[in-house]
């Protein structure tokens, strides 16, 4: 606990929240070594030798579009079932439910992978796979600015790093301002996770749309903003026709229709959420905070290796569902390559810093590691005084 005191920094003051709110929206952050280490210059060189020495590809092999096939075909053919033959509403929860796991994977295993340009060397066939954002609701313009410019370049960062952002009523980073809410927010995190990705298909990308033309983040002209404003509306519309209109037009009760569709977004809410929490938002990260003058003092990959942990590595299972994402700290450092165990960059990453966990991190199973995510939420009140 006395890791997060040293962390733990409220921002009460109305000038304290402004300041950091202008530094956010108008100061870019540099991340400055002190040191001048060619830690990640050697990192990235034996990454692309173990590569080329084993014969491996940095991108989708068979196995991964077979995956793709699989988890594609969970998420659509429970709704054609459910149209088709309308089993006993008890059956159709079932599918929703499935649904809802298979659409959490989609997002993992596809989707992340095509729009970080991971699934092939074909930029082309990035682009078609990472449309399957569509078919979860999502503007993949909206999520490549929150998740490969925001997220993956300041990792942790309070107000840049969209990933910790509080939401109402949850607390995600040390350096927020401490509300009564989060008193409790130890067990009502879990209310909060499932609606995420509902929030998401409905209000967030239009939400986004406007702060990150305010803030910048969106760099488009107006004429620009107009189209794209109306490729989210068309995104939502098609979203709901497909998995709300047809099966009412299918002749489903509305209610029952509605019941599953909420459903399967709350667990697949819950699932992104909770892999998103054991990599990021653990005891085991760090939460940096730059200077005055907009400067971490640390190279990005050191940055990066702080503020993300593994977990669960030796879960085949685990690592087949998420697309190899519980090799999270691989995977900031190697974006645009399909997360891996690799052995020869960790054994550099251990000689270069005793406090650098990489591969050699994480528990061995995964369901185990599910009340850390959820307990995480609650020490931030703790530290503070109020737990």
């Amino acid at each position: 606990m006395r890791y997060f005191v040293r962390l733990s920094f409220t921002l009460r003051s109305s000038a304290s929240k402004i300041f950091f709110l202008f530094m956010a929206l108008i100061k870019p952050i540099r991340f400055i070594s002190l040191d001048k280490s060619q830690f990640y210059t050697t990192l990235h060189n034996r990454v692309d030798s173990y590569f080329k020495e084993n014969n491996l590809s940095k991108h989708a092999n068979a196995g991964v579009v077979v995956k793709t096939i699989i988890l594609l075909s969970a998420y659509f053919l429970p709704l054609v079932f459910m149209m088709w033959f309308q089993p006993a509403f008890g059956w159709t929860l079932a599918l929703w439910a499935f649904m809802g796991v298979a659409m959490a994977g989609v997002g993992m295993s596809v989707m992340h992978d095509a729009n970080h340009g991971a699934y092939s060397a074909n930029p082309r066939i990035n682009e078609l796979m990472g449309y399957s954002l569509i078919l979860l609701g999502g503007s993949i313009n909206n999520w490549k600015w929150q998740h490969n410019t925001l997220h993956h370049t300041f990792t942790n960062i309070a107000h840049y790093d969209d990933d910790i952002a509080d939401k109402p009523g949850l607390r995600l980073s040390p350096h927020t301002e401490v509300k009564s809410a989060h008193r409790t927010q130890w067990w009502h995190a879990i209310l909060i996770y499932s609606v995420v990705t509902l929030y998401w298909a409905t209000a967030k990308d239009f939400m986004q749309f406007a702060r990150y033309r305010r803030n910048g983040v969106n760099k488009n002209t107006d004429a620009q903003n107009r189209v794209f404003l109306a490729q989210i509306i068309a995104i939502k519309v098609f979203y709901f026709f497909i998995f709300v209109g047809l099966p009412i037009l299918a002749g489903i009760p509305v209610l029952q229709v509605i019941a599953g569709f909420l459903l399967m977004h709350f667990i697949c809410g819950i699932i992104l959420t909770i892999i998103f929490q054991l990599a990021h938002t653990v005891e085991e990260t760090t939460f940096p905070l730059p200077s005055a003058q907009g400067v971490i003092e640390n190279e990005w990959a050191i940055h990066q290796m702080n503020t993300t942990v593994n977990f669960s590595r030796h879960n085949r299972l685990l690592s087949w569902y998420v697309g190899g994402l519980n090799y999270q700290v691989e995977h900031h450092l190697f974006p645009k390559n399909l997360p891996r165990a690799l052995p020869a960059p960790c054994e550099h990453c251990r000689k270069h810093r005793s406090r650098i966990q990489c591969a050699i991190s994480g528990t061995q199973i995964f369901w185990p590691c599910t009340p850390l995510a959820f307990r995480h939420t609650s020490a931030f009140w703790e530290t503070a005084g109020y737990g």
